[in-house]
């Protein structure tokens, strides 16, 4: 099958501040513009869409560890390939999921929230990011291009294709099959390019690959023997040698139904096996089962949150296994915003001071109203709550250079306790 790829100019406008341009960027070695765009060139192929099997995977391994001129086109290529497979991406799904679901606050050398400065990254674009640095885990590595922005204001981000990015140089190759030609360095464009590697440059999906390889074989062996056993073959024997009887015959057979047929002269015959085992078919999904469990342990650790079977005490355990990846990929983003994608938001205008971090919670969990019986509770007994937690955990603003002049009335639990939180 042919394997030729065709090239396609793609053009990348990266917009820069009104004011401190020189800080921010250089001009791009490939193109620029008089104007206040910067534009980069790159060629991007066409996706490789044949089937990919075991050669290729090797292949693509052995261009990627070139030691000289390492390729990253072969193995990204077959990286998407693997991710059309449901039960990988459900994984990888999964765990990115869990870690973009929670609550990204950023606080206060103190430790204390910094609500005002939380909302600048509440945003779309910032999701996106953080979902792109999380997949860099499986395939190596991401680069991202602040496209729009203004001072103090990211407005648009894109993906740099990862098939063009050389990660041990630092490059953007501008054909993505020759490593040696016309390139852009990454580090010439320090608050334009975001570069994100939270493990290893070659990806976890390096070892999950081949196993969806071998299940889309298993796929497509049991669809072929559903096709020969699945439904009985039709066979019509004559002795009239004439096309008019045939062409009749083979009528006859086709408005009969859909399942397979054959015409044969008298003379020939066909013997067919047929597999009389109710579990012929165990073959098959036997195999793809347990890869689905190897592609679980590889992604997730563990099967029981994907996969059936086991106990409620072993569920539990598993669970604890996919919270411990949990934990580790928080950090981890922890760790890449406060001291590598801060400084980027400095560079565009952010307001965030030297010693702000940012900190992943999970969602509370809690019922409000439980939550409010449970301060209640501790203010009857004579605790104070402080003004920040409050501000926190119910989402609300108090004004407090005009508090209230009136002091709040006795409480009276006899007759709606629940309200009387907020008398």
């Amino acid at each position: 099958m042919s394997k030729s790829k065709n090239k396609k100019n793609n053009t990348l406008k990266v917009n820069t501040l009104a004011a401190n341009t020189a800080k921010l960027a250089k001009n791009p070695p490939l193109q620029t513009v008089d104007s206040n765009k910067y534009e980069i060139d790159y060629f991007r192929l066409y996706e490789s869409l044949y089937r990919k099997e075991i050669s290729d995977w090797q292949q693509a391994r052995i261009a990627r560890h070139d030691p000289f001129n390492p390729l990253t086109y072969p193995l990204q290529q077959l990286y998407k390939d693997a991710m059309l497979d449901n039960h990988l991406a459900g994984a990888i799904e999964n765990r990115i999921l869990r870690v973009v679901n929670k609550q990204f606050i950023i606080k206060n050398p103190d430790g204390k929230p910094d609500f005002e400065r939380t909302q600048l990254i509440r945003t779309r674009w910032f999701r996106t990011l953080i979902r792109r640095a999380l997949e860099s885990k499986f395939f190596g590595y991401s680069l991202i291009l602040i496209q729009e922005a203004s001072r103090g204001n990211i407005t648009k981000i894109i993906d740099v294709p990862r098939e063009n990015v050389i990660p041990e140089k630092g490059i953007i190759l501008k054909n993505g099959l020759d490593p040696s030609g016309e390139n852009i360095k990454i580090a010439d464009y320090p608050y334009h390019f975001v570069y994100i590697q939270l493990a290893g440059a070659i990806g976890k999906l390096e070892q999950v690959a081949p196993l969806t390889i071998f299940k889309r074989h298993s796929w497509a062996a049991w669809d072929e023997f559903e096709q020969i056993f699945g439904v009985p073959l039709r066979i019509a024997r004559t002795m009239i040698d004439t096309p008019k009887h045939k062409a009749d015959l083979q009528l006859w057979l086709e408005t009969m139904g859909l399942a397979g047929y054959i015409i044969l002269d008298k003379r020939v015959d066909i013997d067919i096996k047929e597999n009389n085992r109710s579990d012929a078919f165990n073959v098959f999904a036997q195999k793809i089962s347990l890869i689905n469990k190897e592609i679980s342990k590889a992604i997730l650790g563990q099967t029981m949150t994907m996969d059936d079977g086991g106990s409620y005490s072993q569920a539990e355990i598993h669970l604890q296994t996919l919270d411990d990846i949990t934990n580790a990929d928080i950090t981890d983003i922890e760790d890449w915003f406060n001291n590598d994608f801060c400084n980027v938001l400095r560079g565009w205008g952010y307001d965030i001071p030297e010693g702000y971090r940012l900190d992943i919670v999970a969602n509370a969990s809690v019922n409000p109203t439980e939550k409010i019986k449970v301060d209640e509770a501790l203010m009857r007994n004579g605790w104070n709550l402080d003004k920040d937690y409050i501000e926190q955990t119910y989402e609300v603003k108090l004004d407090a250079d005009n508090p209230r002049n009136n002091q709040p009335q006795a409480l009276n639990y006899s007759k709606n306790p629940e309200l009387d939180f907020f008398v």
